[in-house]
């Protein structure tokens, strides 16, 4: 071959290669270079760190010097033992309380006396028996009355405080009714000299009491055990049963009101009343179309306070004939109220004996014994029972300034936990702090973070680190891209479409964003679910 045509021949392949290679190629897209376009949820949220802890734990204290006589809490003491708001923990000697109360009821028995034999001497007064056990069995009733209203509003332990004074004041109403000396005291002669009992219906009174007694000390021990609804439906049971037996106190008491003794106003009081009705009467009488029922009931009401006006003027009138006069009549009531208010005292120094679990908890510490002697120089200072509610955790955490204006009481946060990985933990944002702190020439607000009482928090302990993710805002249901995908500047922002994996063909195409979180954005306009997108690499 000469040389010439060599020449020729490696320059036809020279020019073959070259063309070749000029030639458009097939080009491939790998999947790890698109992303589609889907529809769901998109969240923001701002981070904070920091840690738990269990903010509902007090250190109870006794109210009161005195013996340790009881310690229920002694039964709890095992780790992760839960007790129920309202459960008696501890309790002193309480026999000088009880002494007092029974002292300042007999100064308060013997005020009322002071009147009944100021007003009447020898003569039985018509309007007094049996007034200091009204007095104490209306005192019940108003405390089982506010029990009730406060187990409505999650109040267990001043429910029980106020169970266990009203069972300490109808338990001294009944024991006047049970007292056997009161069948004489209540035995009275006609002319003929025949005995006739005035109140026969003490005896079932005092059964009854006993009965309301008995339920008082199963609402405690319903309360002590958490079946909080149990003990609002037996307190509503007691409630009616009270109301029903005041109507037979009242009757067997015959005192108006509860320990003023009746007098000239108070009948002045009771003809202006009856005046009131008798000139509606007057006016129902001048109508064609009146109803006489009503008419007929007004006079009745009308006739019933003249007869109690007339007879509260005739006990006035024996009041004067024996010798006594307002002002002295006037002190002697001033001294049944010395005598209630210190009866009052008397039964709040009672409840300072008792201890009981002001919320639902895990009892951490018992500090006291059975005989332990608590002086008046140590009885405030000395922890008796170390009450810890584990069930509320909160996460205090903090904010950095450029994110606090986005953070808001009440909104949602996602919870994670160190010691627990893989796990997320709902909770709300309680707090917010109008004032920041600055450390390392940052500026940070404080924020508490409480999580949701349906979450199981057995596991979580005071003192553990966990991050918050606060949702700031949420779109539900929206078109959302990876944030690699979007390119452009604020108001001109497109994407690249892949039209064609395979040959790499793509679209430019300019859409229109809304939201955007770490990772995704809103799509408003410009794609549809399901197409795939270009996203750049991470560098």
């Amino acid at each position: 071959m000469s040389k010439r045509l060599i020449t020729i021949i490696t320059l036809v392949i020279i020019s073959a290669v070259a063309l070749s290679s000029c030639a458009p190629q097939k080009k491939e897209v790998l999947p790890s270079q698109m992303a589609p376009v889907t529809r769901g949820d998109l969240i923001l949220s701002v981070s904070s760190d920091g840690n738990l802890d269990m903010p509902n734990q007090v250190r109870l204290k006794f109210g009161t010097p005195g013996t340790v006589k009881e310690i229920p809490a002694e039964k709890y003491k095992l780790e992760g033992r839960p007790v129920k708001a309202g459960t008696l923990l501890a309790r002193l000697d309480n026999t000088i309380q009880l002494l007092r109360i029974k002292a300042a009821q007999y100064s308060l028995e013997q005020a009322i006396n002071n009147v009944v034999q100021g007003c009447c001497g020898p003569r039985y007064p018509t309007f007094y028996t049996l007034a200091t056990a009204l007095m104490r069995f209306e005192q019940a009733q108003a405390e089982v009355n506010q029990a009730k209203e406060m187990v409505n509003a999650a109040k267990y332990a001043d429910a029980a405080s106020n169970i266990t004074l009203a069972k300490y004041d109808l338990d001294a109403a009944r024991s006047v009714y049970a007292n056997p000396q009161l069948d004489t005291f209540q035995t009275q002669y006609n002319d003929m000299n025949q005995p006739t009992t005035l109140f026969p219906q003490l005896i079932q009174i005092a059964g009854v009491m006993d009965t309301q007694i008995a339920a008082l000390k199963n609402v405690r021990q319903l309360l002590e055990a958490g079946d909080y609804p149990g003990a609002s439906q037996a307190l509503d049971l007691i409630s009616v049963s009270l109301d029903e037996t005041h109507t037979m106190v009242k009757q067997n008491s015959r005192l108006p009101g509860v320990y003023t003794y009746p007098d000239t106003s108070t009948s002045l009081a009771i003809s202006r009343q009856v005046l009131d009705a008798l000139s509606q009467l007057q006016l129902m009488l001048t109508q064609d179309n009146f109803d006489r029922t009503t008419a007929s009931e007004k006079l009745r009401m009308a006739e019933h306070d003249l007869l109690m006006s007339n007879m509260i003027l005739n006990e006035s009138e024996t009041i004067y004939r024996a010798g006594l006069n307002p002002q002295t009549l006037r002190n002697y009531n001033i001294n049944i109220e010395k005598a209630m208010i210190d009866l009052d005292g008397y039964k709040q120094d009672l409840l300072k004996t008792e201890i009981a679990a002001p919320f639902d908890g895990t009892i951490v510490a018992v500090d006291v014994k059975i005989n332990d002697q608590l002086s008046t120089m140590d009885y405030s200072a000395k922890t008796a029972v170390y009450l810890v509610d584990t069930k509320t955790i909160r996460m205090t955490g903090i904010i950095d300034e450029i994110d606090i204006t986005k953070v808001q009481v009440g909104q949602e946060a996602m919870l994670t936990v160190d010691a627990l990985p893989g796990q997320k933990l709902k909770g709300s944002v309680r707090f917010v702090s109008p004032f920041g702190t600055l450390q390392s020439g940052v500026v940070n607000f404080p924020v508490e973070i409480y999580l949701d009482k349906t979450e199981n928090v057995d596991l979580l302990r005071g003192g553990l680190t966990a991050t918050a993710d606060i949702i700031t805002g949420k779109r539900e249901n929206v078109l959302q891209a990876p944030n690699r995908a979007i390119k452009g500047l604020a108001g001109d922002f497109w994407v690249d479409v892949v039209t064609n994996a395979s040959t790499a063909a793509t679209e430019k195409r300019p859409v229109k964003t809304g939201l955007q979180n770490k990772k995704f954005t809103e799509i408003i306009s410009g794609l549809k679910e399901g197409e795939q997108v270009l996203i750049e690499a991470i560098k």
